[in-house]
């Protein structure tokens, strides 16, 4: 059975985002404990309507930035 794993990291501000999603990944084994490289990888966000940023409604796109930039880093195929 597979286990799934969250690494939680607190982030004041969306400036130190990348900062928080790194860390939150090295909890849980870092980014090439999932991502091998040459390796699609689907980054999919949470869209429930068209918003800003601001309104909270949606994944930030400063999180999704963050997330393709790790995968991109370990070679992998956004």
């Amino acid at each position: 059975m597979l286990r799934s794993q969250v690494g939680i990291s607190k982030c004041k501000d969306y400036d130190r985002v990348e900062e928080a999603v790194r860390s939150s990944v090295e909890l849980i084994g870092g980014i090439g404990s999932v991502v091998l490289p040459g390796q699609k990888v689907v980054v999919k966000p949470n869209l429930l309507c068209a918003a800003p940023p601001e309104a909270a409604i949606t994944t930030h796109p400063a999180v999704v930035e963050a997330v393709v930039k790790l995968v991109v880093e370990a070679g992998g195929r956004p």
